[in-house]
């Protein structure tokens, strides 16, 4: 008999930190964002001195549940 167990996925995501040169192409990026299928959570939003805006994404990945979607362990 085959006593191996089968792993399952929890929650799965996509992090990426991402640089836009002005606040308009971080508006525009974000607006894509909200228009499209995958569901994802910005984390961190920084805007530099010289205009630059850092942000902080995860994006979901192969349909899988973002942390905080559902609680460890539940279906």
């Amino acid at each position: 008999m085959d006593n191996r167990v089968a792993k399952k996925i929890i929650a799965a995501w996509i992090e990426q930190i991402l640089e836009f040169p002005s606040r308009m192409e971080y508006l525009a990026y974000m607006e894509g964002l909200q228009r499209g299928r995958t569901r994802y959570r910005e984390t961190s939003y920084e805007q530099m001195e010289s205009g630059v805006v850092r942000i902080t994404v995860q994006k979901q990945y192969n349909n899988n549940a973002l942390p905080d979607d559902n609680r460890e362990g539940e279906t």
